[in-house]
């Protein structure tokens, strides 16, 4: 990987000011995916979402002139900028434009996919065109939540049960899926800036109290560690604890809990705070419970929860477990 990246700069497909393709993924992240896929020489790989060319450059540098890389985008515009790309820097890689959730059947089986974008759910065509052993990398949801990214990584075991990994981490949704899909979304009257989701049944209105209350919350820090905040996440959406909730406001984006027995009663962390509403929160306190469980079961990381895809008529969600 790392000759790779020496004889591809990322420069050739992101410009020189990073802003050729946007968005794009930063270039320490591809690699650090690419690298946990394991392409070897000889290998043929599919990529879902061209954007930039720069992961097919790489992945054609990583199986060599014996091996394939089809790359298939649904932009046409991008396809076709790619396209000149890899003819410009002679990097052998076929880009298509085209629907990337059905894969491309025409090249099948690949031993490698690698996806660089968060469907809805993973598609049962990339499954079904992985050969046998083959490693599939694609973003995923972990709920219905707003936000809810990760990556996830899955191996077509001879048994033909897949198995799977959560990471932290994410790439955008697929195009036109980027709609909330929580039971309830609200944002606020003043500003749109601010929101709040939930999986609970509750009305709008309701969701619009949480929202105000949490916006004149007490702030108290909780952590230090920059990578603390994601992994707690991953976990309360894996307890999935009643009342959860996304929110962002003045004072930051982040998970928690709300309550409407009376006087509306809300708590979320941050990536640095928690942030309460009433000062003697109820829920605040539940919430700093959880926290402390977390902690106490080791502050696990989302790679250490269990993780399984689920099958559904249209492909597989992916589920993750608490360690408690």
């Amino acid at each position: 990987m790392d000759a790779a990246a020496r004889a591809i700069p990322a420069e050739l497909y992101h410009g020189a000011d990073g802003k050729a393709v946007r968005p794009c993924t930063p270039a320490p992240v591809t690699l650090r995916h690419l690298r946990m896929l394991d392409v070897r020489p000889e290998m043929r790989v599919l990529e879902i979402g061209t954007g930039s060319g720069y992961s097919a450059a790489l992945l054609s540098h990583l199986v060599g002139p014996t091996g394939v890389v089809v790359t298939v985008d649904i932009s046409a515009d991008l396809s076709e900028r790619a396209r000149g790309l890899f003819a410009e820097h002679r990097h052998q890689v076929q880009a298509i434009h085209g629907d990337g959730m059905y894969g491309w059947p025409e090249g099948a089986p690949y031993d490698r996919i690698f996806v660089g974008t968060t469907p809805p759910q993973i598609p049962a065509a990339w499954l079904d065109q992985l050969a046998p052993g083959g490693e599939l990398i694609a973003g995923c949801l972990l709920s219905s939540l707003p936000g809810a990214y990760a990556v996830a990584q899955i191996r077509n075991t001879p048994d033909g049960e897949p198995d799977v990994f959560v990471l932290a981490g994410g790439y955008t949704p697929t195009i036109g899926d980027e709609k909330p899909q929580a039971a309830t979304y609200v944002t606020a009257d003043d500003d749109d800036r601010f929101d709040l989701a939930t999986n609970a049944t509750i009305t709008e209105d309701a969701a619009r109290e949480l929202l105000a209350a949490l916006r004149v919350g007490r702030a108290t820090t909780w952590t230090t560690e920059p990578d603390d905040y994601l992994h707690l996440k991953n976990w309360l959406i894996a307890r999935d604890p009643e009342g959860l909730l996304v929110t962002t406001t003045e004072l930051g984006t982040g998970i928690g809990l709300g309550s409407l027995g009376g006087e509306p009663d809300a708590a979320f962390v941050t990536g640095t705070h928690l942030v309460t509403r009433p000062a003697n929160s109820a829920v605040g306190t539940r919430l700093h419970d959880l926290i402390t469980n977390w902690r106490l079961v080791g502050s696990p990381t989302t790679h250490e929860l269990p993780a399984r895809l689920v099958r559904s008529e249209n492909g597989y969600t992916v589920t993750v477990q608490p360690l408690t």
